[in-house]
């Protein structure tokens, strides 16, 4: 059968050129598979900034992976998976895998990760209001990273100020959101009126126009309007200036959740402050986010109750940019950083 991915050609540091980083190839593949190995079919797949490195990681060569929703085609006889069923898992930017579904390991720098195995996905828990592809946003990666943050780390409390940056992606407008629920007046930034406008509809108090590159006492001036009372709770996806400022604004016994730095991953932004005082003094807890740790059994059911719940209430809203076609899959990437006006909460790619 042929099998279509995406390699890695070539590992350039920030914004992706998709022309040169990615390289269609199709293989004739044989299908033979092992008492404990599946073919599955892709049905959807994810595409989010922490791709970039993942790229980077990835040998010349091979396939570039990331999140995915497949279908069971054909299984051994000791597979974990049968044929029909939907799995949630690490397949990667391939038409066909051929998996045991096993979890695996990801060298990162010096820094390795484990990707979950291939998780059985119900037909029962998705309906209308959340289709399966919300696996893969509420009901997946976003979803369970901003709970897991607001009901494992972050305590916020009625009257807070929290600030989300990077407010109008999939994880941030569902952090806001559920920092609202909990009493708190939520800031956002974003980087375009209308995603601004986007923000307000959702509820935030308040949203400051941020890009990378802009002036420190730019940033400071629109954060100390937006927040003249301090920080108390600052859900940081982006670092650089901003990050600088907003550590100078925390309050005493504040809390830092640090999910990821797309000013020092993907913009090459290495220098800032020193920052160790404005944690000192204000008796700061800070505290990286890394929501592997948080994909089992017990919290995807508590996910699918609570934060699905409030999906069905009415009480959250999330939204998803829906791209088509396996071809389309390096632009609908490169949309995250080119022409994200374009874009609402998560971007899939349907093939």
């Amino acid at each position: 059968m042929k099998i279509d991915k995406w390699i890695v050609a070539e590992h350039l540091q920030g914004v992706p050129d998709v022309r040169r980083v990615y390289e269609k190839v199709t293989e004739d593949v044989d299908v033979v598979l092992k008492d404990d190995e599946m073919l599955l079919r892709t049905l959807y797949v994810s595409v989010d900034p922490y791709l970039q490195g993942i790229a980077l990681d990835t040998p010349i060569g091979d396939h570039m992976g990331a999140d995915s929703i497949m279908e069971v085609i054909e299984a051994g006889p000791a597979a974990p998976h049968r044929p029909g069923d939907l799995v949630q898992g690490f397949g990667g930017w391939r038409s066909h895998v051929v998996s045991n579904g096993s979890p695996a390991l990801w060298q990162t720098g010096t820094f390795p990760m484990v990707f979950p195995a291939y998780r059985r996905l119900d037909p029962a828990d998705y309906d209308e209001r959340l289709p399966i592809s919300t696996a893969l946003s509420v009901l997946g990666g976003p979803g369970m990273t901003a709970w897991g943050t607001l009901t494992k780390f972050m305590t916020i409390r009625s009257g807070d100020t929290v600030l989300v940056s990077g407010a109008s992606g999939a994880l941030g407008s569902l952090v806001g959101q559920l920092a609202m629920r909990a009493g708190a007046r939520v800031i956002g930034t974003t980087g375009s009126p209308s995603k601004a406008e986007y923000l307000i509809g959702l509820g935030f108090d308040t949203v400051v126009d941020y890009r990378q590159g802009d002036e420190a006492e730019t940033v400071r001036a629109a954060l100390s309007a937006a927040a003249p009372d301090g920080i108390d709770k600052y859900f940081d996806s982006l670092g650089g200036t901003l990050t600088d400022v907003a550590f100078s604004m925390l309050n005493v016994d504040s809390q830092v959740a640090v999910c990821w730095q797309w000013a020092t991953q993907v913009g090459a932004d290495h220098v800032g402050p020193r920052l160790l005082p404005y944690i000192m003094f204000p008796r700061t807890t800070i505290r990286g986010i890394f929501s592997l740790e948080w994909f089992t059994e017990q919290n995807w059911a508590a996910l699918h109750e609570e934060l699905g719940g409030m999906v069905r209430r009415g009480e959250i809203h999330y939204d998803q940019t829906v791209r088509e076609g396996f071809d389309d899959i390096p632009d609908a990437y490169r949309s995250l950083y080119v022409n994200r006006d374009a874009n609402r909460g998560k971007v899939l790619v349907k093939l």
